[in-house]
């Protein structure tokens, strides 16, 4: 849950009695009656129709979406999502696309509309929704961080994949390479750009300026102790542009462990460390991973 603070810990602390009243209900009628009590309360939780959501709720319009994944009464299992519009379901076929949600979730229908792959086993479904959620924190701005991807059963959920999303991409680079060609990597040292949100604001303006045509956005893709590690979209394929930058900074001093494959630039909009940056391949991955562990 994102968001107000103070907001959301009064929710999930009304949401927390819904869910005990409502327990042995769920429990009765399978996964079909969850997604409803869930519905309900959003609905309730947004008008504060009722005395006792009113000590709670801010009426703000519920802005998330929920997935449910459960079995019925007669071991089908379902997958519900749940937001603003309705409740919408799928259950196990032969063709089953599954939900996705977060802010990411138009990047992962991107990836698996592109790549159109039909699995044939379970392994095979795992790694394509790993590539898929890493294809989606590569690009949404609000997603980095850590990967995680579990398979659940019904008495427990497995952890099947954790990694970081440096070494996710490392793990599947081939696969990934090609969305790359109109990406660099930066590396903003943490001694002088504080990772804040007035910094975050301002990197985003700075690049509008350097690159008004090119620039797309920028995604927070790790913070280290000495770097954060910025993947920074163009419009357009990066070779050109990277020769140009690369010229007019020839003068370098990197870390060892990248000197092979980054060059210095020198933003005159931040007015203080220079900054690294590369051209994406998977020996660079490697060489970040290795930096960040220092």
């Amino acid at each position: 849950m994102a968001g107000n603070s103070a907001d959301g810990e009064n929710m999930l602390s009304s949401l927390n009695g819904v869910m005990e009243r409502a327990c042995e209900t769920v429990v009765n009628n399978g996964i079909h009656c969850a997604p409803q009590i869930a519905r309900t309360y959003i609905r309730l939780w947004e008008t504060c129709s009722t005395p006792y959501f009113s000590q709670w709720c801010t009426q703000y319009l519920f802005q998330g979406c929920i997935l449910m994944v459960g079995w019925d009464a007669s071991g089908l299992p379902y997958i519900y999502d749940i937001s603003g519009d309705g409740v919408h379901y799928k259950t196990k076929s032969e063709v089953c696309n599954g939900f996705a949600n977060g802010s990411g979730r138009e990047k992962v229908y991107e990836y698996f509309n592109d790549c159109n792959t039909v699995v044939q086993s379970s392994h095979e479904l795992l790694v394509n929704v790993t590539r898929a959620l890493l294809f989606a924190t590569l690009f949404d701005g609000k997603s980095g961080g850590d990967l995680r991807v579990f398979k659940v059963n019904k008495t427990d959920a497995i952890d099947v994949y954790r990694r970081s999303v440096l070494e996710a991409l490392f793990d599947h680079y081939d696969a990934l390479a090609s969305y790359l060609r109109k990406s660099l990597f930066y590396l903003f040292p943490t001694k002088h750009y504080k990772y804040t949100h007035e910094h975050n604001v301002n990197v985003d303006k700075v690049f509008r300026e350097i690159f008004p045509e090119d620039y797309v956005q920028n995604v927070v893709v790790k913070k280290g102790e000495e770097y954060t590690v910025r993947l920074v979209h163009f419009n357009k394929p990066v070779d050109e542009l990277y020769e140009q930058l690369r010229i007019e900074n020839l003068e370098r001093d990197v870390s060892p462990q990248l000197e092979a494959q980054m060059e210095q630039v020198g933003l005159e909009q931040f007015q203080k460390e220079a900054i690294l940056f590369g051209m994406p391949t998977q020996m660079l991955v490697t060489g970040l991973i290795e930096v960040l562990r220092v």
